[in-house]
């Protein structure tokens, strides 16, 4: 498959100037998060001549993994530089298997088919989210699957704090202005058009509050806590992470 730039409906000039910038001036998602990818391969199965779109692909590193083992990927972000960046990275390494696309997510069924759909932290950026849960049943195929791992708004007081104190005083803020962490009535929305399981793969509360509150300290103590509130099933359910898997 080439790595040859595709342009189709053009993504909103302010949100791909946001992650620019993040990719020019960070190491954000440079590196395979095979703890997750691993997880998304067991459920998807043999991705070997299959078609794999990777939404929100930043530099690509996923990408990169997934092509890999064997998948056709279509990589697909907003930024510009993060797709001109995994084209060169192709043409420079003679990787076939990976397409470097810039749309935006309501645009990817202009590129589809594809058996598989990857995201990690993309789908509480999509709005409107129920045009986008449409626009995903029509990209994946008959019997597809997806995959995003993704923050969750379960926990009323997470997102209180962040509403009200993120982004505030000496709290810091990541991520576009305009986020918002995965709702109920998203996932909700999801089901209307697909089979829906959601799994916590683990506790993120106390340190997510460490992070932010205590400006990065006692990360150690509150991620054991976590683990250990985790291991009893205590909270699991108010994490601000999960897997959300998907069969059409």
């Amino acid at each position: 498959m080439s790595s040859n730039l595709v342009e189709s409906r053009s993504p909103s000039p302010a949100h791909g100037a946001f992650w620019d910038n993040v990719y020019a001036t960070s190491d954000y998602s440079r590196v395979p998060e095979t703890r997750i990818l691993e997880p998304a391969l067991a459920f998807f199965g043999d991705v070997r001549g299959k078609t794999l779109m990777e939404l929100g692909c930043g530099p690509g590193a996923a990408s990169l993994y997934l092509a890999q083992r064997g998948a056709n990927v279509i990589a697909v972000d907003v930024s510009q530089k993060a797709i001109d960046d995994l084209q060169r990275h192709c043409a420079a390494h003679a990787i076939a298997n990976v397409r470097p696309v810039r749309a935006d997510a309501l645009s990817i069924d202009a590129v589809g088919p594809v058996d598989f759909v990857y995201g990690s932290m993309i789908l509480h950026h999509v709005e409107p989210f129920a045009q986008f849960a449409l626009v995903l049943r029509r990209v994946l195929r008959p019997g597809g699957k997806a995959f995003f791992y993704e923050n969750s708004a379960m926990s009323s007081l997470l997102v209180w704090f962040r509403q009200h104190i993120v982004g505030r005083l000496w709290v810091p803020k990541y991520g576009d202005p305009d986020e918002f962490p995965l709702t109920a009535a998203e996932i909700l929305e999801l089901r209307k058009h697909f089979e829906v399981r959601v799994e916590i793969p683990e506790l993120l509360f106390f340190a997510l509050a460490g992070q932010y509150l205590l400006r990065g300290r006692f990360t150690k103590p509150l991620s054991a806590l976590d683990r250990a509130f985790y291991r009893r099933g205590w909270l699991t359910n108010y994490s601000y992470r999960q897997f959300v898997m998907l069969q059409g």
